[in-house]
């Protein structure tokens, strides 16, 4: 597999003539979501490529010419800070940065790198090379994804950008839940955010994706749902708006990032610039915050900022309609403001226990993982030394603002009553200690590994645990109620264990089952050990 290029765009509906030119420019600029590839795998063929069979590439690449604010003087004094990123709307805060001069009044000159800018080859940088850029310190930051960092190591992530809010999604025929994936044919755009997606999805459901499903990879999101369209995948996973066309061949959403927060954008800071030049981080970071609080307190002014930056076919931001193409980028992320970040770099575990699932989820789909520490992939102190300045707080919300990561999320609203089943986990036999509702530690580690991942990811989902215990003989020796109370005590155990590692209570819809009529008051010990068990349904409140 090419590198992986997790970084995203989503295209935008633009209003008016502005959609004429996004029809225009499509084809030109979607690779800013996809890693270009000279390699192309022909359409249908399920491929898996670890990551050691991959070119490694050379650190001694030349970076394509940054571009510098209108205010730019490259003889006044002051130090150079150069990022790399895509066309994607949390990112575009760096276009903020220059043309507002934030990055001037904190002592510095922001030089960024757009990929793929104007279809013009000298910014076709694909993922190897960036990564090279930044691990060779001869670029300061890449905004790219967390699973892209769990993969790559490139270097070090010291803020959150955004979460994925509904952007990415996974649309199906004929697969009511993620269990039903198993012998599908699934498209998407290789080497994009929509691969990871997928890796994901079937790990939810414990499905091999080089043995359980067919791979149909394809050069872009419109390729992939035009394979759907036409029959030769089942499954499609892409991003808005195009997504949206699996709908005409019959497709339905099967989930979708607002269900599962598992794309998060990330500031990734080389780790030279940390080592030699922190202070210089430290007042990139402070302005990113500053120009975000700007953001959030005059949203006009900032889209209309980022329309000046020009490049407008790039960022699909116009000065026309600069506040509408900029909301409708920032609807479907979470973007993470100071307070956001503050609270998730207090307790780093989060974001570290993401770095190891994705690694997990990489490695089951066949590629080569780094053995480095995760631990040291997140650096706080940058996000620490900002919020301790009372000026970077935003007095205002962002235009998505359930960003969700170490939040305590409101479910009050949260409705059963349309819920459809997502998927039924496959650990559902759990020991208990004898005779009693207590879970084995043996038990604790399968939850540890099969529920708590998802369940800490996702907002939209809830979790039905079901108990069932077996009714033994001889006849008249137990009451169904007293079945039942037991089933239900075993079904809360689980819970309360779950709820024990920071899942939200109000998540869980708690049950017993009897066994069946056959089974009941049997004496014999191979039929009572098929009904003791705690059957766990991801449930969403309707797609």
């Amino acid at each position: 597999m090419q590198g992986m290029d997790r970084t995203r765009i989503i295209f935008i509906v633009i209003i008016g003539v502005a959609l004429l030119a996004v029809c225009g420019i499509l084809a030109g600029s979607l690779g800013s979501r996809l890693l270009s590839s000279d390699d192309a795998t022909p359409t249908g063929v399920a491929t898996t490529q670890a990551s050691s069979d991959r070119p490694t590439p050379s650190v001694n690449l030349e970076s394509p010419d940054p571009v510098f604010g209108p205010n730019y003087q490259a003889d006044d004094g002051l130090p150079t800070y150069t990022c790399g990123a895509d066309a994607f709307g949390s990112y575009f805060t760096l276009q903020q940065m220059q043309m507002s001069g934030k990055d001037i009044a904190h002592g510095f000159h922001l030089a960024i790198v757009p990929f793929f800018l104007d279809e013009d080859p000298a910014y076709d940088v694909s993922e190897e090379q960036r990564n090279a850029l930044l691990a060779s310190g001869q670029w300061d930051c890449l905004l790219t994804t967390l699973d892209a960092v769990a993969l790559d190591s490139p270097g070090v992530i010291t803020a959150i950008v955004d979460e994925s809010a509904g952007a990415d999604q996974l649309w199906a025929r004929d697969t009511p839940t993620l269990n039903d994936l198993k012998g599908k044919r699934i498209t998407f755009a290789r080497n994009s955010v929509g691969e990871y997606f997928v890796y994901y999805a079937l790990s939810i459901a414990r499905l091999n994706p080089r043995f359980d499903v067919t791979l149909v990879p394809q050069d872009s999101v419109a390729g992939a749902v035009e394979a759907f369209n036409n029959g030769q995948a089942d499954v499609v996973s892409g991003w808005e708006p195009d997504i949206y066309e699996a709908e005409s061949s019959g497709g339905v959403p099967l989930l979708s990032s607002s269900q599962l927060r598992i794309v998060i954008d990330t500031i990734v800071t080389s780790r030279q610039s940390i080592n030699n030049k922190a202070d210089l981080v430290q007042k990139f970071h402070d302005a990113w915050f500053d120009t975000l609080k700007a953001q959030v307190e005059d949203f006009d002014t900032a889209a209309g900022q980022i329309a000046a930056w020009g490049h407008n076919d790039w960022s699909f931001v116009y000065p026309e309609t600069a506040s509408d193409d900029l909301r409708a980028w920032l609807e479907s992320v979470a973007q993470a403001d100071l307070g956001n970040n503050a609270t998730v770099m207090r307790d780093t575990r989060p974001i570290i226990s993401r770095l190891e699932i994705a690694r997990r989820v990489w490695a089951a789909a066949g590629l080569e993982v780094p053995n480095d520490d995760v631990s040291e992939l997140v650096d706080p102190n940058f996000v620490a030394r900002a919020a301790q300045q009372a000026s970077l707080t935003a007095n205002g919300k962002p235009v998505n603002d359930s960003f969700s990561i170490a939040a305590n999320i409101d479910l009050s609203t949260v409705s059963t009553d349309d819920a459809a089943t997502l998927a039924v986990l496959p650990c559902r036999r759990f020991s208990f200690l004898p005779d009693s509702a207590e879970l084995t530690l043996e038990s604790r580690r399968i939850l540890d590994e099969c529920v708590v991942p998802t369940m800490s990811q996702s907002v939209g989902l809830l979790l039905q645990v079901t108990g069932s215990a077996a009714w033994p003989g001889p006849a008249g020796t137990y009451t169904e109620a007293e079945i039942l109370e037991f089933a239900e005590a075993r079904a809360q155990s689980v819970v309360d264990y779950l709820v024990s590692q920071g899942i939200d209570p109000a998540r869980f819809i708690v049950n017993a089952t009897l066994p069946p009529v056959e089974h009941r008051e049997t004496e014999d010990p191979a039929i009572q050990a098929e009904d003791r068990f705690v059957e766990m349904t991801l449930i969403t409140a309707g797609r």
